[in-house]
């Protein structure tokens, strides 16, 4: 009965899937035909027109998320250097995917399994099992993409920043400063130089304080936020901007320093426990092991016939020993 139920409800599961996709292709037809379906705030261009783009709108609608994950998503893909306009639904697309067929091949082994064993409960439990990790793995590795990126740029920019300052003292504007910057940490740093270049780009089309503040919002690192408000400030209140840099990039490298003496200092504590678990047995087995094998000898040759530990040798000793107390006894009678 179980395994009928199991089956009827693994139909109904794939059915709900493939009703969700045919929504989402409907929808995003209708969408499509109406305005065009922009895929970002900035009316980028979509893929209204492609059969691959309507496929990745519809699949990127399947499983619902809310404003704010979408948001966090979108956020990450930008930390992660993932800048195209179709980005987040080439991501929601691909995750969803994966998802949908784990479940299609899942409610297929489900139906051809032998019902008269429990191979179709393993199916169900496995595949639910893989479609949860399908699910909630890419997002981690995503993140973890975006915050490894984000550390390679907060590494390159002090060096970055002081060829920016040789170049603002030499007396090249900020723009064509970050220009020729950007070409020359091109293979050094390739995220920096990519930063960079959309901050002038950006600079280019609106202004300098505003492709900052972008660059800032882009990255969401302390580092970046300090440096776009600095480089803000300096041009807001008209001072020295090769001195800013100077000071700030001094100022970042020193507090890597200090990150790097706070690691160092926590990793003697993290390596007291794997030494005592792995060197301390072979300190005791060097200090106790030969006591313990002179012991074990001992015991084996006094064990032997004529060792004082032998059963009869023993025996006679215990009896010699009584007879010499009582003879001893018998000579000193007590008063």
């Amino acid at each position: 009965m179980f395994v009928d139920i199991v089956t009827i409800a693994t139909f109904l599961l794939v059915c709900f899937v493939f009703f969700l996709i045919g929504d989402a292709i409907a929808a995003g037809h209708r969408s499509g035909r109406k305005k065009g379906l922009n895929l970002n705030e900035q009316g980028s261009k979509s893929y209204s027109n492609s059969k691959v783009g309507v496929f990745s709108r519809a699949m990127a609608g399947v499983v619902p998320q809310t404003d704010e994950e979408i948001k966090k998503i979108e956020l990450d893909l930008k930390r992660a250097g993932y800048y195209r306009s179709t980005a987040l639904v080439e991501y929601l697309a691909t995750r969803n995917l994966l998802i949908v067929l784990v479940l299609i091949g899942t409610g297929i082994g489900c139906v051809l399994a032998d019902p008269g064993t429990n191979i179709p409960e393993i199916i169900l439990v496995v595949g639910l099992l893989v479609a949860g990790a399908g699910y909630g793995l890419p997002r981690m590795v995503l993140h973890s993409q975006a915050n490894r990126r984000v550390h390679r740029i907060q590494k390159g920019l002090p060096d970055a920043l002081d060829l920016v300052m040789m170049c603002l003292t030499g007396g090249v504007p900020l723009r064509t400063a970050l220009q020729r910057v950007t070409e020359e940490v091109r293979y050094s740093h390739p995220d920096v130089a990519v930063e960079f270049d959309i901050i002038r780009r950006h600079a280019d089309a609106n202004s300098m304080s505003d492709a900052l503040k972008q660059f800032a919002k882009r990255i969401d690192a302390p580092d970046v936020n300090a440096l776009s408000l600095m480089i803000s400030q300096t041009e807001r209140l008209g001072t020295n901007v090769s001195t800013a840099l100077i000071d700030f990039a001094d100022g970042v490298r020193r507090k890597y320093r200090q990150r790097a003496e706070e690691h160092s200092s926590k990793t003697s504590i993290k390596l007291l426990f794997p030494v005592i678990f792995c060197m301390a047995p072979p300190i005791y087995i060097l200090f106790f092991g030969p006591a313990v094998l002179e012991l074990r000898n001992f015991l084996i040759r006094e064990h032997r016939p004529g060792g004082i530990l032998e059963p009869s040798s023993f025996g006679e000793s215990i009896s010699t020993t009584s007879q010499t107390v009582r003879n001893t006894a018998n000579d000193n009678p007590t008063p």
